[in-house]
């Protein structure tokens, strides 16, 4: 009898054997994660049957004996969420076993294979192919085998096997091994004795190698790193990665720098549910370069003790001052002076605040401070403690505050002091939307008791005037008030104005024989006008009598609620000459009477351009102390500029640097000279093709009249399935003005993983802004966190 027979086999059911014909569709794919890590797998031609007890055989022709039916034709086999397709079936219902030849197709979720033939049991997922191409369908891996073994839970083994994630004949890089495993419930595949060719050239052997088949956390090899530096030489990274628990893994990382000899470092992280924190490590036996054994140890947490209890710690040390210089490519690690070992414990309630907080620093490259004033030491005070209480009542109109702070203030070889302030304060503020008045007045408090007179020759009691006690007690007052004014026009765009005023009265009080334990000058932005000292930190507290106007508009667009245009302008006016001041001179901001012109303006015409000023005018000298412009465009075609300049008048001592040898340098600060600085930057992205895209910045400082960075590279992608990415840059390594130049190249075999460093390592911070606008990409270009 000939026609489209369909047997449905119930699993616990006697054999039912029916005629009929069938009309099959196809079921739609699942999605898949495929095109995030390697190239697209094609929908199969056949389509995956739902789960079901049930056997179901359907075929052109099929004879049934003693449980074993034969089916030639188009045979179609379903059972269990599996779909099989051959010209001939032979299955055995009571084993479960189903024999295929002359080409098939088989189907379950997540693997879709041809072969010559098959011998499969379809119900516990078992089977061997022979001569089968296989497809991976969860993350885009494909390839051949002579042999593919369906060990069931998801795990199968290949002989004479190859592997890649790339489409087309040709791939562009392909496993080929001896044997190869792939688990689907841990996510990983192995291959043993393999090479690796790309296109078609052999580039790699391992015996052994481990690679992801899905997008989770593996223990295994992870890609190697590597580039080099005039510094270190060629150096090579294998980190090898544990997934020890879903909330906590660690990666060991041996590194090999030519120069200097062999590293290992390592990093340790955990996560629990009100916890988190990790552990970092490298160790440098008996660097060549260095004589020397060289070392860094990196611990931070963070936590919540109780509902109310948080807690941070962080902890940063290294073996010596030049470690960041010699053994790190970046600009943020080489320019670092000081690293911070802090633990702090802050407890809040309503209304009430307190932390406690121990503090020290490990200085790097400290300067020859001799006949310099203190103000400027490179090494920061040690607080060992220092306890601050703030209180507010939730009380309106009327409020009553306290805001409270003992520190220990210790430092090697120099004056040491226990700090007491207290300031008491009475507010009062109200808030009509359209306009706002709020006023404070407070008394402060400090008391100093100094020690130590005898351990530091840059200090003496004549200094104190011969006390070892100092007190101080500054009353202040303030009053902060403003307009809104807001106006729409016809076709739905608002103009806000926003004019304020501030009048603040500070009493003075002679503290020039305070010390500066963690003190300093703030950056003069328009925010910074309306604060009630000029100077941060505790030991100075500005006198003042003083008008602080300004004003602010912004233009806002009505769909999108986007504010396009923003601008700032505002002066601090004086009644009376200032007389509190920082050790030394070189502060900018405040002259006799007033502070300078700022203003800003901020710029977003389109989603695509945007762009940013703040300049800080001197009436007095007639001179722009401070400027900084960025702009900056960015393209859907991929396409991105940015442009910066910066200008400080008098920003920080001026530095001579001594070499005393060819290794050696020493750094000593000038007293009463300044550095100025003035720089220009470039950033450029363009995508010069569909797959190749340029990178490039130049930092130029035009008061040196030399480069600070360059740095030129570029991305090519040629298939959804590898990129491979190049980076020059040659920078300023330290503080002593030595260069370096590094290159970095990455290879990224999507399905597979990445080797070589990140381009970020090259092009990240060295920003211009005064706040973190860092972009973040899935593409490692997409770094220039700059202007």
């Amino acid at each position: 009898m000939r026609g489209r027979f369909a047997l449905r086999l119930p699993a616990l059911t006697p054999l039912v054997m029916s005629v009929s014909l069938v009309c099959a569709g196809t079921l739609a794919a699942k999605p898949s994660i495929a095109a995030e890590m390697g190239c697209a797998v094609d929908t199969p031609p056949i389509a995956l049957p739902e789960p079901s007890a049930e056997s179901t055989l359907v075929a052109d022709q099929a004879s049934l004996e003693n449980e074993v039916a034969e089916a030639t034709g188009n045979v179609r086999l379903e059972r269990n969420g599996q779909a099989l397709e051959a010209p001939f079936v032979r299955y055995d219902r009571k084993s479960g076993r189903a024999q295929a030849r002359n080409g098939l197709q088989y189907y379950r979720p997540g693997l879709f294979l041809t072969a010559d033939n098959g011998d499969v049991l379809i119900n516990d997922e078992t089977g061997e192919f022979n001569q089968a191409r296989y497809s991976v369908l969860t993350n885009g891996g494909r390839g051949e085998a002579a042999t593919v073994n369906a060990l069931g839970a998801g795990r199968f083994e290949l002989t004479d096997a190859n592997y890649s994630t790339c489409d087309g004949e040709t791939k562009a890089w392909l496993l080929s091994a001896d044997r190869i495993e792939l688990d689907r419930t841990t996510g990983r595949g192995e291959a043993f004795d393999t090479v690796m060719r790309f296109y078609g050239v052999p580039v790699f052997y391992s015996p052994y190698l481990n690679f992801p088949i899905d997008d989770k956390r593996h223990t295994g090899v992870l890609p190697p790193t590597f580039g080099s530096t005039s510094d270190s030489g060629f150096e090579l990274a294998v980190p090898y990665y544990f997934n020890l628990a879903p909330n906590y893994d660690a990666t060991l990382v041996p590194r090999i720098l030519a120069k200097r000899g062999l590293q290992l470092g390592g990093q340790f992280r955990y996560l629990q549910q009100h916890h988190r924190g990790e552990f970092d490590g490298e160790y440098l036996p008996s660097d060549n370069e260095y004589d020397d054994d060289r070392a860094l140890f990196h611990f931070e947490h963070i936590g919540q003790l109780s509902p109310h209890v948080g807690i941070e710690a962080n902890y940063t040390r290294v073996s010596d001052d030049d470690y960041f210089d010699d053994l790190s490519n970046g600009l943020a690690g080489s320019s670092t002076s000081q690293l911070e070992q802090a633990v702090r414990l802050t407890a809040v309630d309503t209304g009430i605040r307190f932390t406690l907080l121990a503090q020290d620093f490990q200085t790097l490259d400290d300067y020859d401070n001799d006949n310099l004033d203190r103000a400027f030491s490179n090494d920061p005070y040690k607080r060992m403690p220092q306890a601050r209480l703030e209180m507010l009542t939730p009380t309106a109109p009327f409020r009553a505050g306290l805001d409270a702070e003992f520190s220990n203030f210790r430092r090697d070889d120099d004056i040491d002091a226990f700090r007491a302030d207290a300031r008491p304060r009475l507010l009062w503020g109200v808030d009509r939307g359209g306009w706002y008045a709020n006023s404070e007045a407070s008394y402060r408090l400090t008391r100093y008791d100094l020690r130590g007179f005898d351990e530091t020759d840059n200090f003496t009691r004549a200094d104190t005037g011969d006390d070892d006690v100092i007190t101080r007690d500054i009353p202040q007052f303030k009053l902060d008030s403003g307009l809104r004014f807001a106006r729409s026009f016809n076709d739905g765009w608002i103009q806000t104005l926003e004019p304020r005023a501030q009048y603040l009265y500070t009493g003075y009080e002679d503290q020039s024989n305070i010390p500066i334990f963690d003190s300093g000058v703030a950056d003069l932005h328009f925010d910074r006008l309306f604060a009630d000292n000029r100077f941060v930190g505790s030991d100075r507290i500005g006198d003042a009598n003083q008008l602080t106007l300004g004003v602010s508009s912004r233009v806002i667009e009505p769909e999108s609620g986007r504010t396009v245009a923003k601008v700032d302008f505002g002066r601090v006016t004086g009644f009376r000459d200032l007389r509190v001041n920082m050790p030394g001179a070189g502060e900018v901001g405040y002259g006799d009477r007033g502070s300078d012109y700022v203003a800003g303006l901020e710029l977003r015409p389109t989603e695509h351009i945007s762009a940013r000023t703040t300049i800080q005018y001197d009436p007095d000298d007639s001179r722009v102390n401070r400027a900084v412009a960025t702009a900056s465009y960015r393209s859907d075609a991929g396409y991105q500029l940015d442009l910066g300049y910066r200008r400080y008048h008098d920003y920080r001592p001026l530095r001579e640097v001594t070499r005393i040898d060819d290794d050696t340098t020493r750094t000593t600060l000038v007293p009463g000279a300044y550095e100025s600085l003035e720089q220009t930057a470039v950033g450029l992205r363009a995508p010069v093709t569909e797959n190749l895209d340029v990178l490039g910045r130049w930092n130029y400082s035009l008061e040196e009249n030399e480069n600070v960075e360059t740095l030129a590279g570029f991305e090519y992608r040629p298939s959804c399935c590898w990129a491979g990415r190049v980076a020059w840059r040659r920078y300023v390594a330290d503080n002593d003005g030595r260069r370096d130049t590094a290159i970095m190249f990455q290879f990224v075999l999507n399905g597979l993983g990445q080797f070589g460093d990140t381009v970020q390592s090259f092009v990240d911070d060295d920003v211009y802004d005064d706040q973190d606008r860092g972009r973040s990409s899935n593409s490692s270009f997409d770094t220039i966190r700059f202007p």
